[in-house]
């Protein structure tokens, strides 16, 4: 993991391990809490992107194709490109968060999985979009899980009425563990555990870190300052 730090920006480059070998073909930032960027053409400023897209997200299982720049303007929640110097972006605050990248290919994806996300399906969408459109298997991929809620900080009134299609295996009391139930659907796919790489950090745990809408932040994250990941394949 690489910081780095311009005009009271404290960009993390490079979060993931798992794709550190594979820098000088794709760039990977994450932008959090202690971050100045707001905007799209911040951050592609930022990231050096000359096009940028990013999604209207709405906690759903569409993932889409994209070649060229998306102002925000398509509902969905999973982004794919396989252009180089096209940036790609989600928004979290206390979703998982995830980047999917085939390198034998040069493609990538980032999708953006909430509990609506984990109970719809949009796991194994994102797999049928890609293996329909670029001809990819799951056990090609390697996938970073950026933070997200931890098993405790996920605390729903009814699990067994708000997360239907969730097995209760999940559930403990009022609390779901989230993030196994997405890599176990990661892992239905087809993905292999050893290409699976999760950053351990709570949002609502660590607010001084993270924008988290059950931490604290509700207001804010409405307003729109929320965490970011961003992907964009190099020339």
């Amino acid at each position: 993991m690489f910081m780095h730090i311009m005009h009271n920006v404290i960009m993390i480059e490079h979060p993931f391990s798992l794709l550190a070998p594979y820098k000088n073909q794709l760039k990977v930032a994450m932008l959090t809490k202690e971050d100045a960027i707001r905007t799209d053409a911040e951050v592609a400023a930022l990231v050096e992107a000359k096009k940028i897209a990013g999604l209207h997200q709405v906690h759903g299982k569409t993932t889409v194709v994209t070649q060229d720049t998306i102002d925000r303007d398509i509902q969905a929640d999973g982004l794919i490109t396989d252009v180089p110097g096209l940036t790609l972006t989600i928004r979290w605050a206390d979703c998982q968060n995830f980047i999917i990248y085939a390198p034998e290919h040069q493609i990538v994806g980032l999708l953006h999985a909430g509990w609506r996300g984990v109970d719809c399906g949009a796991i194994s969408e994102f797999f049928r979009e890609l293996r329909a459109k670029f001809h990819i298997d799951p056990h090609e991929v390697l996938v970073g899980a950026g933070p997200s809620l931890c098993t405790h900080c996920a605390e729903f009134t009814d699990p067994t009425e708000e997360l239907v299609h969730v097995d209760s295996k999940y559930f403990e009391k009022r609390c779901v563990d989230l993030q196994q139930a997405a890599t176990d659907q990661l892992l239905e796919a087809g993905v292999r555990a050893n290409t699976i790489e999760r950053l351990a950090d709570c949002t609502k745990c660590h607010p001084e870190t993270y924008w988290t809408y059950r931490g604290g932040d509700r207001e804010e994250v409405i307003a729109g300052k929320v965490n970011m990941l961003t992907a964009m394949l190099c020339k």
